[in-house]
């Protein structure tokens, strides 16, 4: 027992010192490796589920080739921007932006995503690992949001009447 309380402070200290930067910079790698195989046509085995979920949301506007790049290029730059720690909390709207988007395949490709009643085709399984990208993404946000904000003063009212309001 004693061995298992040493290995599990070590591990919470660990955790603490750099979990939420080790989750960031994954989350930014997975955003990178699965954006960058975009740009080259043929190469991402989600390509074509990309490629028709854009051209039915955008109603034909943006289609194939240039669907993919764009798709590519929204992934590599969230996971540029999460890797690099800057501009978080905007990296965290366009990523969940991007995360609604990628959800829609469950409903309007319903015979590729289900095989049936919640069991899940190989692309459905792709899109529901989603949801611990939206909930990393959230605890990222939340720390980031934590320690870029001013500490408040004490009673601002108490330090307003001070200065003689």
């Amino acid at each position: 027992m004693r061995v298992y309380g040493q290995v599990a402070r070590f591990l919470e200290s660990l955790g603490a010192l750099f979990g939420i930067t080790a989750l960031r910079i994954s989350i930014g790698v997975i955003f990178l490796w699965f954006g960058v195989p975009k740009f080259f046509p043929g190469v991402s085995p989600a390509e074509a589920l990309a490629v028709e979920t854009v051209e039915r949301l955008t109603f034909g506007i943006i289609e194939g080739t240039v669907a993919s790049v764009l798709t590519g290029a929204l992934e590599a730059l969230i996971g540029v921007l999460l890797i690099s720690g800057k501009a978080i909390p905007l990296t965290t709207m366009i990523l969940l932006g991007h995360m609604a988007g990628t959800f829609t395949p469950l409903f309007i490709f319903p015979k590729e995503t289900w095989e049936s009643f919640c069991i899940g085709t190989l692309e459905g399984q792709y899109i529901l690992k989603n949801l611990v990208i939206v909930a990393a993404a959230l605890v990222i946000v939340g720390h980031a949001k934590s320690r870029s904000r001013p500490v408040p003063a004490e009673n601002p009212v108490r330090a307003s009447q001070g200065a003689g309001w």
